[in-house]
């Protein structure tokens, strides 16, 4: 059931729902400024929300994290990160290299230096506290908690001082909602799903979710409610268990209207598709931002960021534009970034990797298995898929991609597309033309990428040949080019480049090709 706690832990990261706050509110976050790319420009700027003005223009070559608790991050040209206050976008605080790092909340952020522990810093990037060398990585704080996890594979939470709250010793964790409540396993990941609970910030469970009457939906409560799927229909838990409308549900004046797709985004408001295009309406459904895009994201109730033919801007919940700037890219908000150790355990990690990989398997999926055997798109809008063969799932440090053999997804003909129901729309993430996933499609392999950049020089060395050392004893025999092959008809290649360690599996070892083995050089 490992399969299923890897699905939670990239819902997590994709909808982002963290909070700093106690307050309800579909939105995680008050977001006041925006990292954009400026029409006719390579760099990065920073817009203030509020005024539409630009409180950095051009300056910054990689895109930006979000700007939390007034402070973000930025990867130098040495591939580091440099931290900076939106008040002085010129200045970096920090004076120590950092390798990786979370956004900041209430005034904390956990970071890694290379060949380091975590550690805790403030604002001014003074060290809080040294975390434990047994942990992996640690995530953006939520409710004054971040989910720890130790390279034995267990979770567990810490509060801003890096104190133990809640033992390591969960086969899952998911950050806390903002009302202070969280899923997690009791048993270890790869153990029955049965023991899925929701605790309080204390560790206290408020109940165990019934696997035999819901399915969980997406991975944390949202508004004050989790969603769950009940039988063919979804269903809404409040913190208790109890089963409660949906907060986000569409009114039924918009409902009404048959629009192609539409979701709820504070303040009696709504996002919808009308054709090719989209617009903001209330309740009552009446226009509040006409229907000229193609694209609308909501950074807030009041603040919207609206697109057509590659251009942008942000107006505001009555489709009047807030400053002046026009954009070609920008960063929506993101808590999914995680600060990772600054070295590994070789034996654990190998051990690790391997358990991903069988002579008939990858990742879960196995020769002819497809889009929906590997039910790695759980709540995700098919939008964001059409044209692609590749499903990306990031776990820092480990990284994995899926490979098949057509697009995974596809623009819906208008004669299938439904109108809305409050069911699709409550596990949106996004609205756009509407499309479908082909979950037919059959995965070619997989790709997994380590991240070793902040370990010491030769780690991806030494870990390729451990690696390869161990391939014997998951049916693989080593060829004279450094590949491996399987009599079950399937592959694996091995190397490492940039700080990278990778592995690529084949299903078709006629598709097999070596990948480079670089060394760093520093």
């Amino acid at each position: 059931m490992k399969n299923f706690w890897v699905i939670v832990a990239v819902l997590a990261s994709v909808i982002g729902l963290a909070s700093c706050n106690q307050e309800k509110s579909i939105y995680p976050q008050d977001i006041k400024y925006l990292p954009i790319r400026l029409e006719n420009s390579n760099k990065w700027s920073i817009m203030n929300l509020e005024t539409g003005e630009l409180v950095a223009k051009d300056a910054f070559v990689n895109a930006p994290s979000s700007v939390v608790d007034d402070m973000f991050w930025v990867y130098n040209d040495q591939n580091r990160i440099d931290i900076y206050n939106v008040a002085n976008c010129k200045q970096r605080v920090n004076k120590e290299v950092y390798g990786s790092a979370t956004q900041f909340c209430d005034g904390y952020a956990i970071v890694s230096k290379p060949g380091k522990a975590l550690e805790i810093i403030d604002k001014q990037c003074n060290t809080v506290a040294e975390l434990s060398p047994s942990l992996l990585t640690a995530t953006m704080f939520s409710n004054g908690r971040s989910v720890v996890h130790t390279d034995l594979d267990r979770y567990g939470y810490i509060d801003v001082k890096g104190d133990t709250v809640i033992k390591a010793d969960l086969g899952f964790a998911a950050p806390f909602s903002d009302d202070g409540v969280a899923l997690v396993s009791f048993n270890a990941a790869s153990d029955s799903a049965k023991s899925i609970s929701v605790i309080d910030l204390n560790g206290k469970t408020l109940y165990d979710i019934d696997s035999e009457k819901y399915q969980v939906a997406t991975p944390s409560y949202h508004m004050g409610v989790l969603a769950v799927a009940k039988k063919d229909s979804l269903a809404f838990l409040d913190r208790n268990g109890k089963e409660v409308k949906n907060p986000s549900e569409i009114a039924k004046k918009v409902k009404d209207a048959n629009y192609r797709d539409g979701r709820y985004v504070g303040d009696d408001k709504y996002i919808v598709v009308k054709g090719d295009r989209m617009g903001l309406v209330d309740k009552d459904n009446n226009t509040l931002i006409p229907f000229d895009y193609q694209f609308i994201n909501n950074l807030s109730a009041t603040r919207f960021v609206v697109g057509k033919d590659s251009t942008m801007m942000v107006v505001d919940d009555h489709g009047k534009q807030v400053g002046k700037n026009k954009f070609v890219d920008f960063k929506p908000y993101s808590s999914d970034s995680q600060a990772v150790r600054g070295y590994i355990n070789l034996e654990v990690t190998a051990a690790n990797l391997l358990s991903f990989i069988d002579e008939d398997m990858v990742c879960f999926a196995k020769k002819g298995s497809n889009l929906m055997d590997v039910n790695q798109l759980v709540g995700v809008d098919p939008a964001q898929y059409v044209g692609m063969k590749q499903v990306d799932r990031p776990m820092p440090p480990l990284f994995i991609s899926y490979f098949f053999d057509r697009e995974i997804a596809s623009p819906m003909t208008s004669a299938a597309t439904d109108s809305l129901s409050n069911d699709t729309t409550a596990l949106a993430s996004s609205v756009g033309p509407t499309a479908q996933f082909n979950y037919d499609a059959k995965v070619r392999g997989a790709s997994l990428n380590f991240l070793v950049l902040e370990c010491a020089p030769g780690t991806e060395e030494a870990l390729c040949k451990l690696m390869s050392s161990a391939m014997g004893s998951k049916g693989f025999t080593l060829n004279s080019d450094g590949t491996f092959t399987s009599n079950a008809g399937t592959a694996i290649t091995m190397g490492y480049e940039k700080g990278v360690f990778k592995l690529n599996y084949y299903f078709n070892p006629a598709e097999l090709k070596p990948i480079p083995r670089e060394s760093r050089k520093i």
